[in-house]
């Protein structure tokens, strides 16, 4: 059932997440981050996409209270072992 859970759809769902916040430099403040992703599970109905929401969130545990989008997208390209090569997004 989750077999199409990849790191590409990781990627889009923290790219929605920080959609608005087009510059990369620019400084993401995580627990608000978080929330969003939560209330996104909350509403979605498809258990694929809620898992993809929980897992984005799952990332931003590891991280400061404030990071760069930058510095968010590399720590889940680390997590879920993305390759140095891929498309991009």
């Amino acid at each position: 059932m989750f077999a199409n859970l990849s790191w590409k759809i990781i990627h889009q769902v923290l790219n929605e997440t920080i959609a608005e916040l087009m510059d990369e430099h620019q400084t993401l403040d995580v627990p608000t981050l978080r929330e969003r992703l939560l209330e996104m599970a909350e509403s979605e109905s498809d258990e694929l996409m809620v898992l993809c929401y929980w897992q984005a969130s799952k990332v931003l545990t590891r991280l400061p209270p404030t990071v760069t989008a930058s510095q968010l997208i590399e720590e889940a390209r680390v997590a879920y072992r993305t390759p140095l090569n891929h498309d991009p997004l």
